[in-house]
């Protein structure tokens, strides 16, 4: 028995610090709950592959990184969707020339940001799909602008 209290004694005098900082929601300041609940609503599509064709010839792959904002409706259904969405993306990047018309190793963002726009929202409902960004391009060979014509 004296065993027991003096073990509970010793649990709460180690915790007596850390009380506090529960008491006032765990130190968090509200700007950081403010960026999880907005981080809460987005779906990421990460190394989506591009091919980069020039003249029917197979040239480079680009790798974009999309962030979907999502709109209304269920955020866990609709993150459920989500290799769905990359389906959707990849065959509408397949279709369509992403890259840069003058480097093979850019994406042409504004054409992308449509173009996979649409896909998500084909997917996941027009009401689904607040916004969408490329986050990041990257190459699978660094090379210069395309080779003009002869």
């Amino acid at each position: 028995m004296l065993v027991r209290a003096f073990f509970a004694a010793f649990v709460l005098l180690l915790s007596a610090p850390v009380l506090p900082a529960f008491a006032a929601g765990g130190g968090a300041s509200a700007e950081k709950k403010g960026e999880d609940a907005a981080n809460a609503r987005v779906l990421d599509v990460n190394n989506l592959v591009v091919p980069v064709v020039r003249d029917g010839k197979l040239v480079n792959y680009i790798f974009l990184t999309i962030r979907v904002d999502l709109g209304e409706g269920d955020v866990w259904q609709l993150r459920s969707k989500n290799h769905f969405v990359r389906d959707a993306m990849l065959r509408a990047a397949h279709k369509t020339d992403l890259a840069h018309p003058a480097r093979d190793d850019q994406a042409n963002t504004t054409l992308a940001t449509q173009v996979l726009m649409a896909a998500a929202k084909q997917v996941l409902g027009p009401q689904a799909v607040k916004s969408l960004a490329v986050v990041s391009v990257s190459s699978l060979r660094k090379i210069g602008p395309s080779r003009p014509k002869a």
